[in-house]
Order: C-alpha cells, then structure tokens, then sequence
C-alpha cells in the first residue's frame, strides 16, 4: 500500500473510527491504541478490501469492530460504556451550571446505554458515532437493513424511555 494512500486514508477516516472504539468501549487511551491497530490491519489487508462490495469506511469500520470485539474479550467486560468523547460537548463558554447539567446528561445517558442490549449498542455505535447509512451497518453487523432500521427505532425508545423516568426524578429532586 503507498504511503501516501494510507496517509490520505488516515486523515478522512480517523475520527470516525476513533468516535466509534470511544462509543463502545468509553477509555480514550486504549481508543487511541486501537485506532492504530485498525489502521495497521487496514495496510496489511489493503489487498484484499474490494471497493464494489463496500464503501472503504464500512470496510474500516468492520475491521474496527472486528478489533473492539477482540479487545472486549481480552478485558472480559460484560457490558460496554459509550461516550467518552461525549464530555468534550461542553463548550468553553458555559457556565459551571451547565457544565454540571450536561455532565449529570452525559451519565444518565452512559447508564441507559449500558443498560440495552449488545446488539442495540453495536447497531447505534455504528450509526451515531460514525454515521454510517443503515445499509452499511447491515453489512458489518450481518443482518437486513430493514432489521437496522429497527433496531435503532427500538434502542432509541428504550433510551428516550430510560432518560424521561431519570430526568423526571431528577426534576422532582432538584425542584425545576
């Protein structure tokens, strides 16, 4: 693979797949390690990525699963706790109130995650940290795109479900 190939590929990609490893497995240290690992299977499988069966992201993001999969059994985790770019949402500007608002979102919304099933954090893994179409989610994660569609509309209820019965105590608590 050229150098340059692979350098061009690096940039146009890395964030996404970084967002991705964050959202599954919520360590940024070890998110980083596996970015370049994804990157290092990339280059030695250059040979066999065929551009008419996927676009070259779903390719990426499928070794990158492939690659958290493996890293998940090593640490024999049970369940996985997204989001850890989800605290860098806090704009400079805001003031301590809403930084402590949004960090209090940022663990309601770890908690619910954790609390769906592991198909239902792949599948919105790979929608929202990604942005891949659902067709492509398909592909990588092996079912119909119909079944994508569904999973994502069920997860997101469950998760809008979980978020209303916490913010609604947490407004009684607080009084708002």
């Amino acid at each position: 693979m050229d150098m340059d190939l692979l350098e061009k590929i690096y940039r146009q990609h890395y964030k996404k797949i970084y967002n991705y490893i964050c959202f599954r497995i919520n360590n940024h240290f070890d998110a980083e390690e596996l970015v370049n690992t994804v990157f290092e299977k990339a280059m030695k499988g250059w040979s066999t990525y065929r551009p008419e069966q996927s676009p070259l992201e779903a390719w990426l993001v499928g070794i990158a699963r492939n690659v958290v999969n493996d890293y998940l059994r090593s640490k024999k985790r049970k369940f996985f706790l997204p989001l850890d770019d989800i605290l860098s949402l806090a704009s400079p500007g805001s003031s301590p109130l809403e930084i402590t608002l949004q960090k209090e979102e940022h663990r309601e919304l770890i908690r619910a995650m954790a609390q769906l099933k592991d198909k239902e954090r792949q599948v919105l893994s790979l929608r929202f940290a990604t942005e891949l179409k659902n067709n492509e989610i398909a592909k990588i994660m092996g079912i119909s795109e119909s079944n994508v569609g569904v999973i994502i509309h069920r997860g997101l209820k469950k998760l809008m479900k979980m978020l209303e019965s916490e913010v609604g105590l947490v407004c009684k608590t607080v009084n708002l």
